[in-house]
């Protein structure tokens, strides 16, 4: 669990600190104040950077993933993840890097670098076999030597990301592959954190069905069961069944499953659907709290879908399962509703700690406009909540 955060030059958070965490952690702020940056950079965090996960990021936001053309040494032309450092450009400098992680734990924080590799393959003999059998040596070339006069350095330069956790070097993400995906050399893949994403918007049926499906007949069931009924009291059970689309004219058949309910006093099975928004956002809710053990559960906009009415229910439940299956959750939220009812649990929540952290440009003429966090622990918050103030 990271008792503190430190990200930098990533994305909008050039220099970010929070300074204080709790198991369960809510981000406020303005739109566009970096909350979900911040989740963004846990994600990349507990994935280790690895290349298929950051392409999948840079997909979600319609940023290249791909070179079109080999590197030529035009610092104009557009590279993959390139949008993810601050400025949306590859720093100048060497020492510019991003940077995620806990400010009191150097062994685990990660490092992702842009960097230029030198290729030299050479041929070594086998004394063996007495064959002749190529070997890479790669070296990095500094920004600073100069201007990466190519013709000076033998072999191949190619611009590189190299990721690297404490004194773990991770991955090597070479990105000048011309009109293919990018391809990664991969040093340690271990210590990859679980993860379990809640995003704004529904997430599929199927992929509800595989996660009831990997809950069914536990005691994880009773779980999400429960938390369904702060929406429908007269729920009892649920299922999910295969519904079949002929996809006329190209020959195949889509397979889609829905979530059938069974209510109290009723002798027919209905829709979830027909249940309103709420009941699938709390599912979804639900059903991803399981995968998070031992790791992180990040939900985007906690308030989705959920009248303010139960969402101490919900928080209710975030919090004893986040102590139970041993994950940190990190929550964001523009409501105050939302903000009212995580201060009611986390106060309630004793031995659970409950922290908010604002997000939002420092007025400080030092800092330059520069994102910052203030957290506000559950003191701070009982105050706040007595006297209405302002923290969004």
């Amino acid at each position: 669990m990271l008792n503190s955060l430190i990200i930098k030059n990533f994305r909008s958070l050039e220099d970010f600190q929070v300074a204080k965490l709790g198991r369960v952690n809510l981000i406020v702020g303005k739109n566009n104040s970096g909350k979900s940056t911040v989740l963004e950079a846990l994600r990349i965090y507990a994935g280790n950077a690895q290349g298929p996960l950051l392409e999948t990021i840079a997909g979600e936001h319609d940023e290249k993933t791909r070179m079109t053309d080999s590197y030529d040494g035009d610092p104009d032309r557009g590279y993959p993840f390139q949008d993810l450092f601050t400025g949306r450009r590859f720093p100048v400098a060497d020492d510019i890097e991003i940077v995620i992680g806990s400010a009191e734990e150097a062994d685990n924080v990660l490092r992702i670098q842009h960097v230029f590799m030198s290729e030299v393959h050479e041929s070594v003999l086998d004394e063996g076999t007495g064959e002749s059998n190529i070997r890479v040596r790669r070296r990095v070339v500094q920004k600073s030597d100069g201007d990466l006069d190519f013709a000076s350095i033998s072999g191949e330069i190619r611009p590189t990301l190299a990721v690297t956790k404490g004194t773990r070097v991770l991955s090597t993400i070479f990105l000048d592959r011309s009109g293919q995906r990018f391809r990664s050399g991969i040093s340690d893949q271990g210590g990859v954190i679980p993860c379990s994403i809640v995003p704004t918007h529904f997430i599929s049926s199927d992929e509800l069905a595989d996660g009831w499906d990997k809950i069914a007949l536990t005691e994880s069931e009773d779980v999400v069961r429960q938390a369904l009924r702060y929406i429908s009291p007269d729920f009892e059970s649920m299922t999910f069944i295969k519904n079949e689309d002929v996809q006329r004219g190209l020959g195949r058949v889509a397979i889609q499953r829905s979530a059938m309910v069974k209510l109290q006093n009723s002798s027919d099975r209905v829709p979830l659907n027909s249940l309103g928004d709420g009941i699938l956002r709390v599912l979804q809710l639900a059903l991803k709290i399981f995968p998070a053990k031992g790791g992180f559960l990040l939900i985007d906009e906690f308030e989705n879908g959920l009248h303010y009415s139960v969402q101490e229910k919900i928080w209710g439940l975030i919090f004893e399962m986040a102590e139970k299956l041993n994950f940190q959750v990190f929550a964001t939220t523009h409501s105050w509703d939302c903000i009212e009812s995580f201060t009611k649990v986390a106060i309630a929540r004793k031995d659970v700690e409950g922290v908010l952290f604002r997000v939002g440009k420092s007025v400080r003429d030092s800092d330059k406009g520069r994102i910052i966090a203030t957290v506000f622990d559950e003191a701070a918050l009982f105050n706040i909540t007595q006297t209405e103030a302002e923290v969004r």
